[in-house]
């Protein structure tokens, strides 16, 4: 049972939500640090990590606080998708240019993937949108994993990690995204037959 948020903070969720997003140039600015220094090139790292683990935490928090107070709605979990996917796509794109050896660079595929990914995602949950009315916008298991893989990649990109390591994690995120990707699809058309089979 949802408990009613305390000394009127039922603002908080969304307010974690934005500050999310206002967090991206943040690391993006940190990051570029990193490849700038010289002599304090590890303390812009850390910089750029302590932002991410501050971006991972208020993902973490905001939905949790959400559901805890009863606060879910679709706005909130919309907001809280766009957050997720511009924080994925921004960090990802930054990767693509050549700052090695500083970060292993993102291959190419691998950022169209996600960036097609989140183009089918977003035609789908306008298509939707207009038909429908109200969509679901809450992640599901399998998008939570994606999400959480993702977050893990920059994290070690961002922390300097091996090519080997990051060249399986690659594959592993564009399996899971794939896949992921695919049962939204699935149940977004399954959605849209049950609208048109209604008289």
């Amino acid at each position: 049972m949802a408990r009613r948020a305390p000394w009127g903070l039922g603002w908080l969720p969304m307010a974690l939500t934005i500050g999310r997003i206002l967090l991206i140039p943040v690391f993006l600015w940190a990051a570029h640090l990193c490849t700038l220094t010289e002599g304090s090139s590890d303390r812009a790292r850390w910089t750029a990590l302590g932002v991410l683990f501050l971006i991972g935490l208020s993902d973490l928090l905001d939905g949790w606080l959400a559901r805890r107070w009863g606060l879910v709605s679709e706005l909130g979990a919309t907001l809280d998708a766009t957050a997720d996917k511009l924080a994925q796509v921004a960090c990802l794109a930054f990767f693509l240019g050549d700052h090695e050896p500083t970060f292993a660079r993102v291959p190419l595929a691998f950022f169209g993937l996600i960036l097609a990914r989140d183009i089918v995602m977003l035609t789908g949950y306008l298509i939707l949108r207009r038909g429908v009315g109200e969509v679901d916008s809450e992640h599901r298991w399998h998008g939570r994993v994606s999400t959480a893989l993702m977050f893990l990649l920059v994290t070690l990109v961002t922390a300097g990690a091996s090519r080997g390591w990051l060249d399986a994690l690659f594959l592993l995120c564009a399996a899971v995204a794939a896949l992921s990707t695919a049962s939204y699809v699935r149940a977004g058309w399954r959605t849209w037959r049950a609208l048109k089979a209604t008289p």
